[in-house]
């Protein structure tokens, strides 16, 4: 593993400083039988390694960097040791400009939002030039891009060509647009691109307990079979705050407005629901409209409460979908020392219901140490069978510096594959700015969401080590 001090020095006036961070995680797997009668008397063994080298330059106004990203799974022809990404800038008074890898979200994500979530393994970086302006009255952002067309395969062969500017004339409010132009190729015609245009408009009134935001984006062009692709798309929210309680709400309603398809976008409106699910990203769906409404209640410091719900309808298949979701959540510390909290989630899918309920508490021994416990089951109600799965956890910390847990859990699902029964124990050290967890044991895997994106995390049975270092 790389190691790089931060140093930092004056040269002309200027400052110059260089800092890094390493992130390495190393996996192997527990020996497996093959799945194959021939081969029945021979085990599998399988590890990876997986590690993400950053490093930053900043001299005055002016900033640079590269990611080292060495990836070797269990199948060496899968193997790389790359760049991942490598951008300069320069920057000065709020105006920037970037060259290179880069993330951008224009407003709630309904035109252009390529962002990195390591929760569910999504990262759809854009590889440009970047002009950006923030400012007290306005704000502004011109982008040209190229976009993955597989990530799997690293292969950039989409362009995005977009811009976003907003105007503040009053305090409080806000008002602008954005407009992406993307370009792809035409799979019926190799010698052809195929474009699409996406437009949208935004209003944000932010004044005293009141916040309220709309926007409205519409896409025409043709898709990447060459045939007309028409859509439109609104998200609305709207919250009132107040010392006891809080109120919010929202609402989505998409169709045809996610490119290049439903299941691996550029753009990703907000999901719409407390647990970050979606059923663009769930079913693949063309379309989508949901709603949302919730409460926050706090009565006292110790004491709060959290209540959600919210439905999603698919559009645009003879098969419809459904998603509906209903949260309720408590926060409640009886004394000083301990701290217990319980939530209750239940999710109506068309083809598998969920049912989750979940338990924790923290108990401060003293200043620097903790013990915990987290119990928590989750019920799944399928048209054929259900089954449930029970996890426990319990923890001892000892300030920043240590932590451990043990737990398990136990599922009677006998169609997959998974174990039944699962053990494992976690130890947590972090000593100045590293982190290292190591973990042994199985981990059952299962349905991940984050920021409407979802996958389908595997169980994991073996050792895990993980070491995040900043320097």
């Amino acid at each position: 593993m790389t190691v790089l001090f931060a140093v930092g020095a004056n040269a002309q006036n200027d400052t110059w400083s260089v800092s890094a961070a390493n992130w390495l995680q190393y996996w192997y797997h527990k020996p497996q039988p093959f799945d194959s009668t021939i081969f029945s008397d021979r085990l599998s063994r399988q590890d990876s390694l997986d590690n993400r080298f950053i490093v930053d330059f900043d001299l005055g106004d002016f900033y640079a960097g590269a990611w080292l990203r060495v990836l070797q799974p269990n199948r060496p022809d899968t193997s790389y040791e790359r760049i991942a990404q490598r951008y300069f800038g320069w920057t000065q008074n709020g105006f920037t400009i970037h060259a290179g890898n880069f993330y951008q979200t224009f407003d709630r994500g309904m035109t252009l939002n390529a962002f990195l979530d390591d929760a569910v393994y999504y990262d759809n970086n854009l590889d440009g030039v970047r002009v950006s302006g923030l400012y007290d009255r306005y704000d502004f952002d011109v982008v040209f891009g190229r976009a993955f067309r597989d990530r799997l395969t690293a292969e950039r062969e989409n362009t995005v060509r977009a811009i976003r500017g907003a105007i503040k004339p009053i305090l409080g409010t806000k008002a602008g647009f954005s407009y992406v132009r993307f370009k792809q190729d035409d799979l019926e015609d190799f010698a052809k691109a195929v474009n699409s245009n996406i437009t949208s408009a935004i209003g944000n009134i932010n004044r005293g307990p009141f916040e309220v935001y709309a926007e409205y984006a519409a896409r025409r062009g043709r898709g990447q079979f060459g045939g007309n692709v028409d859509g439109d798309g609104t998200y609305l929210s709207g919250s009132f705050s107040h010392s006891i309680f809080s109120v919010y709400s929202e609402y989505k309603n998409i169709m045809n407005l996610l490119y290049p398809t439903p299941a691996a976008s550029l753009n990703a409106p907000p999901p719409v629901s407390h647990s970050g699910r979606s059923l663009s990203s769930l079913a693949s769906v063309p379309g989508e409209r949901a709603y949302q409404v919730g409460i926050l209640i706090s009565p006292n410091y110790s004491l709060n409460f959290d209540l959600a719900y919210s439905e999603s309808f698919s559009r645009g298949l003879a098969n419809r979908f459904y998603l509906g979701e209903k949260f309720a959540g408590a926060r409640w510390s009886p004394f000083e020392k301990l701290v217990v909290s319980y939530r209750w989630d239940r999710f109506d899918y068309t083809v598998e219901d969920e049912i989750e309920n979940y338990l924790e508490g923290y108990y401060y021994l003293n200043s620097y140490q903790t013990v915990s416990a987290m119990a928590y089951s989750r019920r799944f109600i399928l048209a054929s069978h259900e089954y449930h799965e029970d996890y426990l956890t319990l923890g001892y910390a000892r300030g920043g510096f240590l932590q451990v847990s043990v737990g398990g859990s136990l599922s009677n699902n006998d169609i997959d594959r998974d174990p039944n029964k699962l053990g494992f124990i976690e130890l947590t050290l972090r000593f100045k700015s590293h982190e290292l967890i190591v973990f042994q044991g199985g981990e059952r895997g299962g349905l991940v969401c984050s920021s409407g994106i979802c996958s389908v995390r595997p169980t994991f049975e073996g050792t895990r080590v993980i070491l995040f270092s900043r320097f």
